[in-house]
């Protein structure tokens, strides 16, 4: 089934919410009292993940263009451990596989661009990570080329604040996730030339933090029912910006999931692309699945017997007469993991396969929004 370009463009949301919320952001800064984090709670520095992280999708960066894992040393991942790992379900064989192992034959046989929408479905803490504090779910995805060679590449965030409850586990069900308002800044992603770039990212910020409170403001300024912040069809330079304004604010976090963004290629003519780089997880339509590198060990002695079942990972051999949370708070306890949906499906009229103009021709001619914070971190690139 392919959408139509235009409707696509008519239907897709505006960003205004950004220069909306920046008085009462910088209001609740200036009303923070709270003592800075323990390294102990958060031992991962914030802004140093942050700064810079778009400047490989960024035109205005000197890193525009260049592969992610170049990233410098203080940019690199805040434990090796906690690295995203991204594994997709193939629900007619019953099959867990990672993204990585998707053939060519199983993406789209298309040429130009694609729709992707992107649900949030469960996020589960294993033993070992279940905590009474909140944690925030954040899914980034980017554009690498440019739409028609016109307009700079876009990106898509979607930012969760999750409440575990008194058994430490969070239902995105409960939390209204699956309600349309809570899917508008995922629902309407364009991947130009069948190509983009895809991160997933789970951290726990102090409740003491600004950045916790930012999440408050910009929920009551949205007025969003659900515990979601989604920004649609923004330039990356403005997600670059508000990205490290937030990361500041947030000062200290612990990460259970970290990754930078990683290419994500949607159709065979993508993957022949001899731009593309060396490390990709194929998109196509289905579930999947994000785990830190930590738990892919205690994964792979039941991958086998495992299943996605309404986002949950649940044992094929379960009683399917029980309720769905008992199975899965019996299937491997011990991983933390998150799950979404996602849909691939062709764009008519597109543009993109002709050749990219420079970065010059294809950029509006502005000045870079990207925001140096004054804090003693400089870019590490």
């Amino acid at each position: 089934m392919s959408i139509s370009r235009r409707r696509f463009m008519t239907d897709a949301s505006s960003l205004g919410l950004l220069a909306a919320i920046l008085p009462e952001l910088v209001q609740a800064q200036s009303q923070s009292s709270a003592p800075p984090p323990s390294p102990v709670d958060a031992p991962h520095d914030s802004f140093d993940f942050w700064n810079g992280f778009f400047d490989s999708v960024n035109p205005y960066s000197e890193n525009y263009g260049k592969k992610s894992a170049t990233r410098g040393p203080q940019d690199q991942l805040p434990e090796h451990g906690a690295e995203t790992q991204y594994l997709h379900f193939k629900a007619d064989e019953r099959k867990l596989r990672y993204a990585t192992d998707i053939h060519k034959d199983e993406l789209l046989n298309h040429d130009g661009d694609v729709a992707v929408s992107i649900a949030l479905s469960q996020f589960r803490t294993g033993e070992g990570d279940t905590s009474v504090h909140g944690s925030q779910l954040r899914v980034d995805t980017t554009q690498i080329y440019p739409y028609a060679n016109i307009i700079a590449p876009l990106a898509w965030t979607a930012i969760a604040s999750l409440a575990p409850d008194k058994a430490g586990k969070v239902s995105l069900d409960r939390l209204g996730f699956k309600t349309p308002q809570a899917r508008q800044g995922t629902s309407k992603i364009l991947l130009t030339r069948g190509t983009g770039k895809l991160a997933v990212n789970i951290s726990k910020a102090p409740s003491t933090s600004v950045f916790v409170k930012a999440l408050h403001v910009m929920m009551a300024g949205a007025k969003i029912a659900a515990p979601l912040v989604s920004l649609p069809a923004v330039s990356v330079p403005a997600l670059s910006a508000f990205t490290e304004v937030l990361s500041y604010w947030e000062d200290r976090t612990k990460f259970l999931m970290a990754g930078n963004l990683t290419s994500a290629i949607a159709t065979q003519h993508a993957l022949g692309d001899s731009e593309r780089e060396d490390r990709y997880i194929g998109l196509v339509s289905g579930d999947y699945l994000m785990l830190p590198m930590k738990h892919t060990n205690d994964l792979a002695k039941e991958l086998p017997n495992l299943e996605i079942v309404q986002g949950y990972l649940v044992r094929k051999d379960a009683d399917p007469n029980l309720p769905i949370e008992t199975r899965a708070q019996s299937a491997v306890p011990g991983i933390t993991y998150a799950s979404m949906r996602v849909s691939v499906q062709k764009l008519d009229g597109s543009y993109s396969n002709e050749p990219a103009k420079s970065t010059a021709d294809a950029c509006p001619a502005s000045s870079s929004t990207s925001s140096s914070k004054s804090k003693s971190k400089g870019k590490t690139k």
